[in-house]
Parts: C-alpha cells; structure tokens; sequence
C-alpha cells in the first residue's frame, strides 16, 4: 500500500509540473480558432468578438441553471451573489457590442458576403440563455417559427421543457409568502433578501433591454434600416425583441406602486414631521 501511495503522489507531481497556463486553458488551440475568410483586418475583430460573446453565453447559462437550483433549495443569500457575477459578465457583454461601433461600416461590408447565411440569429447558446431566463411567451416563439421555418429552433424546443430561472424566481418567493409584490417593496426600510434578489434580477433584465437596444443601433450603423441580416432578420424584427421581459412581474409592480394613493402624498404631507 505504502508503495502505491508513494506511486500516486509521485505520479501527480509529475502532472503538476507539467501544468501551465497555455496546456491548462488550451491557448494553442484557442488561438488557431480565429480563421477569417478575407483579406479585411478588421474581420479579426469581427470573429473575437463574437466567440468571446460565445464564451460568455457559455457561462452566464452555467449560472442561470445554477441559479434555479439555489431558488428552488430557497437559498437566496447565495443567489444574490451569483446574480451579481452574472450581471458583471452582463457588462462585460455590452463592453464588446459596443466595440463593434469602431468597426467601419465599409471595413465589414468589405467581408460581408462573405458570410453567406452564417448569423448570430443562429447562436444556439443564445436562444438556450433566453429560454432559460424566462422568456417564453407566446409572441416571441410564434417569431421564431415564422424565421426559422415553421418550427421552434431546436435549443428552444429542448429547454422548454426545463423550469426557468423567472418561474423559479415565482416559486420562491410564493414560499416564501409573497402574495402581492408591490407589498414586498411598500416597505423599503424593511429589505429583505428576497427584495435584493428581485433587483438583482430587474438588473439582469434591463441589461439585457439595453443589449438589444443597442444590437438593433448597431445594425442600423452597419447596414442600414432596409437590409436584412446575412441570417434573414429583418431590422423590424430586431426591433420587437427589445420588447422581451424575463421578469414582467418585477415591472408590472412599478405600475402598481405608481398608482398607489398612499404613496402619492403631497409636498406638505412629507415635510409633516
């Protein structure tokens, strides 16, 4: 026994020394994976770009099943953690679209062709992100049958069928007893984990409005209002997506607060001590 011991932590120092960044995060092979298919420098930017975007999808879906599971164990101290990292990868996200303004429009028209039918409307990870958030009415996968023949995209059929982080989100918060969530916020000096999570979450989903927004502005920079997508997507079809709520409750409860009479006083009710 001692001998086998002895052969096992031999054989894993051995390993250890053989462990470097470039074998450990396969920088060789990661950096062998951008292959443009022009001559147009600015093409390289155009590829990073999107695979880094792909990465992250890649990540924030890890943390929005992870995030699911942790409400479901009613866990919320933890999901208010985990949701600040994925609103910082959010941000990271909009970092890179934006770069994609510097790109002239003549450099990426320049290998446009190019791409033939390849789209991000294609992205898989996205439509899975998107499904797996929440959004699942009724308009938006009637939209995606209409662009994607008839039928719902595979990576949407798939998770539909999987609880989302927005049901989730309902599920625990009905345990723990919130009937009426304008009540929940009626009372700020009262904060609960579950009104931080909430904001959180609201955060989530106006990062992803301001992504949209800002994906239908750069299409409009780059190719103009008339054209559609090298994937077919029209720019009006674009433009109905920045619609799309994930939580449409934690909004539809700014409308009741609004309209609340008790929290409309008036200026010499506040200055009452």
């Amino acid at each position: 026994m001692a001998t086998a011991s002895t052969g096992q932590r031999a054989a894993t120092a051995a390993c250890d020394r053989r462990l470097t960044y470039d074998n450990y995060l396969h920088i060789p092979d990661l950096l062998s994976l951008q292959q443009p298919l022009s001559t147009q420098d600015d093409e390289l930017h155009f590829i990073v770009v999107h695979q880094a975007m792909e990465l992250w999808f890649k990540l924030l879906h890890h943390d929005v099943r992870q995030l699911v599971l942790l409400l479901d164990a009613d866990r919320l101290a933890r999901c208010c953690t985990v949701m600040r990292r994925v609103n910082d990868v959010m941000h990271a996200l909009l970092a890179q679209l934006r770069s994609l303004r510097d790109l002239p429009p003549e450099s990426f028209h320049a290998f446009r062709g190019r791409l033939s039918g390849a789209s991000g409307f294609q992205s898989a990870q996205f439509r899975e992100l998107e499904v797996a958030s929440g959004l699942r009415n009724e308009q938006y996968l009637q939209d995606l049958r209409a662009t994607n023949g008839g039928t719902l995209p595979e990576a949407v059929a798939r998770n539909l069928h999987r609880r989302s982080l927005a049901q989730a989100h309902l599920d625990a918060a009905r345990r723990a007893g919130v009937g009426d969530w304008a009540e929940l916020y009626r009372q700020p000096h009262l904060e609960t984990t579950l009104h931080v999570l909430s904001e959180l979450l609201l955060d989530y989903d106006e990062l992803w409005l301001r992504w949209r927004t800002e994906h239908v502005i750069l299409v409009r920079r780059m190719i103009g209002g008339a054209s559609r997508g090298t994937g077919g997507a029209s720019i009006d079809y674009l433009e109905r997506t920045v619609r799309h709520r994930f939580f449409p409750h934690l909004w539809e409860l700014r409308n009741v607060l609004a309209a609340d009479p008790v929290h409309q006083t008036t200026g010499s009710d506040r200055a009452r001590p």
